[in-house]
């Protein structure tokens, strides 16, 4: 159902935790309750963390408190590596928004075992590679798509993750706010919450208590691909 270009441009992140087993063997995760941070931003970078269950928020902020949410971690996502590896500060803060376990892995040790472990530093150097390809889309969706294209590809993103078989559609599997998109898609609260209103009243989509309904997954990636049109198109159009 899903194509695999969404899967790598998603900016919710999941693998799968065995292949973090030489981190994470024989170490207990750590609980953090739900708004609990990981990290601040310009925090010094001396551990990476490993999602074992549960979901954080990676958000850079501003110095006008402007903020944008760069990718959801989840279940096996590694967060802070880049940092770490670079021996900088965190450029972004990390918080749970949910009850989450985490392994936190001194950067030291990370590093220890990459040297000895080529599987290990593959895995690492794919998951950054992956994140580039999430940050490099969000530029271009930023550059170049308008709030109603963004909001669509977050949710056929939604869908790809979470998405379960329903007989109105595709029933997105977890509970998220409008405020969770509108950091994403770099809009306001209000907008999110007009571009979903359009697309229930177009027949795209629906809700039943918590969650919601792609209910023409085709047409919502159809949206997500819609680019504007160019100012040039457009005089043409209007003189031939």
């Amino acid at each position: 159902m899903y194509e695999s270009s969404e899967r790598e441009n998603s900016p919710w992140i999941t693998l799968d935790l065995e292949g973090w087993a030489p981190l994470t063997e024989g170490r207990a995760p750590v609980q953090y309750r739900k708004k609990a941070i990981l990290f601040h931003q310009e925090d010094a970078a001396d551990a990476v963390f490993i999602v074992k269950s549960g979901r954080l928020r990676i958000t850079s902020y501003q110095e006008d408190g402007a903020e944008k949410q760069l990718y959801i971690a989840e279940k096996g996502a590694l967060v802070g590596e880049s940092s770490c590896l670079n021996g900088a500060v965190h450029q972004s803060s990390a918080v749970a928004i949910v009850d989450s376990l985490v392994w936190k892995i001194p950067v030291l040790e990370l590093q220890e075992a990459m040297e000895h472990n080529w599987q290990l530093t593959q895995r690492v150097i794919s998951l950054l590679c992956r994140k580039k390809d999430v940050f490099y889309r969000q530029i271009l969706d930023l550059s170049f798509k308008q709030a109603t294209h963004r909001n669509a590809s977050q949710l056929v993103n939604l869908c790809r993750q979470y998405g379960k078989e329903h007989e109105k559609g595709v029933r997105i599997s977890i509970h998220f706010t409008q405020q969770d998109i509108s950091g994403i898609v770099n809009a306001s609260r209000v907008t999110v919450g007009n571009v979903f209103n359009m697309f229930i009243d177009q027949g795209l989509l629906t809700r039943e208590g918590k969650y919601f309904i792609v209910t023409d997954l085709e047409a919502m990636r159809n949206s997500a691909a819609t680019e504007p049109a160019a100012p040039g198109n457009v005089k043409k159009q209007k003189s031939g």
